[in-house]
């Protein structure tokens, strides 16, 4: 069990600029993961846009129709203000999960508040989403993981300066293997351009058939060329795992005899690459 030490707070976020790749899926199941295997205190936040995806993926999109405090408004240049006049704000960003996990759900204020930032100086553009997390989270919270739009917008940047410990998943295939150099060279750009030390924590492949050349070959050379980044276990293809997700589940909810044996596997694989993650993020502070 990893343990998390006092006054401080782990944070890593998902991000790969290309859609479905298992982003979601991984956030998701990592979270439930560190709650249930290393009794931590863990907290969602979907900063992916309108699809809001993680809420369906738990099941609780019906609650979230009408946001009364929505995480774009960390962004504002109001959101001191909101945030010392508003004693219980926070409280009402936060949604249960039912799976031991909390959730800050993505609104559809984030489009407006990436195109707001830009008119904000470089040097102040990129902190907010850290000094909500740092002021805000960290006595509330072990471990903060982001799920990011799958690209580099101002809101994303928010969440790679806050979170700086990068999880890419990636399903097999060459466009995914090209878009994980890019996101290499976007993080060392950015490192260079900007005071943060963005790095790729892990590299998740997801969706693999082991039964396939391309995925075996695919998971191999992510092995070779990645040996620090590389997860501990592939994660496999199941139904199970889109099937669940339309009931508003993740794995770790449902019981053994409703899984196939490759759902079994995925859950399994997602438990030990989320103490491999842990143990790296601890190592890392």
């Amino acid at each position: 069990m990893v343990t998390v030490p006092a006054n401080q707070i782990l944070r890593a976020a998902t991000y790969v600029e290309k859609g479905g790749v298992g982003k979601t899926t991984t956030a998701a199941h990592v979270a439930v993961a560190a709650s249930h295997e290393h009794d931590l205190d863990v907290l969602l936040i979907d900063l992916a846009g309108k699809q809001n995806d993680l809420s369906t993926h738990f099941g609780v999109q019906d609650e979230i129709d009408d946001l009364d405090a929505p995480i774009s408004a960390v962004f504002g240049d109001d959101w001191e203000f909101i945030r010392d006049n508003i004693s219980d704000v926070v409280d009402r960003m936060v949604f249960d999960t039912g799976e031991d996990v909390d959730l800050i759900p993505a609104d559809p204020g984030l489009g407006g508040a990436d195109n707001n930032l830009a008119n904000i100086p470089v040097e102040d553009r990129f902190d907010k989403l850290d000094a909500f997390i740092t002021n805000d989270l960290a006595d509330r919270y072990d471990f903060v993981l982001l799920d990011l739009p799958g690209k580099e917008d101002n809101i994303a940047l928010n969440g790679l300066f806050a979170a700086e410990n990068i999880i890419a998943p990636l399903k097999p295939g060459a466009f995914e293997r090209t878009q994980l150099e890019n996101l290499r060279r976007d993080l060392k750009e950015i490192g260079e351009e900007h005071p943060v030390d963005p790095e790729l924590v892990m590299v998740a492949p997801t969706m693999v058939d082991r039964t396939t050349n391309l995925s075996q070959s695919f998971v191999d050379d992510l092995e070779d060329t990645y040996p620090e980044q590389a997860a501990a276990t592939a994660v496999s293809k199941s139904q199970d795992v889109s099937k669940k997700q339309q009931e508003g589940q993740t794995l770790f909810a449902v019981p053994d005899d409703e899984l196939y044996n490759t759902g079994e596997r995925v859950r399994e694989a997602y438990r030990a690459n989320t103490t491999e993650l842990l143990e790296r993020l601890a190592n890392n502070e």
